[in-house]
């Protein structure tokens, strides 16, 4: 059991490091991001999320249009 919780946790680090390069972040914020990702799993996979869409609205991009 306590074999899941690591490995889901590092896979949510692993995307949470990635979004946060995505999103242009300094390198600093990506590191915080992937230990946040460690510790707090999907909630920082939310938060990146949100500002994902955020950032897709802004730009006009599909991800940003909800209807």
């Amino acid at each position: 059991m306590k074999e899941i919780v690591i490995v889901s946790n590092l896979s949510c680090a692993v995307i949470c490091a990635k979004w946060a390069l995505d999103l242009g972040f300094s390198q600093m914020r990506q590191i915080l991001f992937l230990i946040g990702g460690l510790l707090l799993g999907p909630i920082m996979l939310l938060i990146l999320y949100v500002f994902l869409v955020n950032k897709a609205r802004k730009e006009g991009g599909t991800g940003g249009k909800f209807f």
